[in-house]
């Protein structure tokens, strides 16, 4: 039987992650986190849906008492993608856009500290925060001819 804590466990050291970004995303002190993480602590109703937002993975998934890894079909669909950006607000902001220029600055400003602390980013992450190597980065937005 395997229980929630260690599935826990697991997916922090999979994506090499810390406690302490599980007490932030769970809403808990680093301590709780740890005792969670040892299964000294429960886990509430609030804890399964953060759980569920923090990693993408579906609630079946930690309820299922027999696996340890998630399967292709536990990782939340793109319409749970949408629905935590909806619950997060993005889709709320009038200029999307704007915001996204303005988070990619700031991250390329600090881009160093950025990437060593999320050194697991997939390619597409990386894009989207304009941290692609240069070898990388495609054509777009240069003209024909420049030098």
């Amino acid at each position: 039987m395997v229980l929630i804590h260690e599935k826990i466990t697991a997916l922090l050291e999979q994506r090499r992650l810390k406690k302490r970004d599980l007490a932030r995303a769970l809403g808990v002190s680093p301590q709780t986190a740890t005792d969670i993480c040892k299964g000294r602590s429960a886990i509430t109703l609030p804890h399964l849906r953060n759980l569920v937002s923090f990693f993408a993975v579906r609630a079946e998934f930690w309820l299922d008492d027999e696996r340890l890894q998630p399967e292709d079909i536990d990782h939340t669909a793109a319409r749970g993608n949408a629905t935590a950006l909806a619950r997060a607000g993005i889709t709320q902001l009038a200029e999307p856009e704007r915001f996204l220029r303005r988070l990619r600055t700031f991250v390329q400003h600090h881009r160093a500290a950025f990437l060593a602390m999320f050194p697991d980013l997939t390619p597409i992450e990386r894009q989207l925060l304009g941290l692609a190597p240069e070898n990388e980065k495609g054509s777009v937005g240069t003209v024909a001819g420049s030098n």
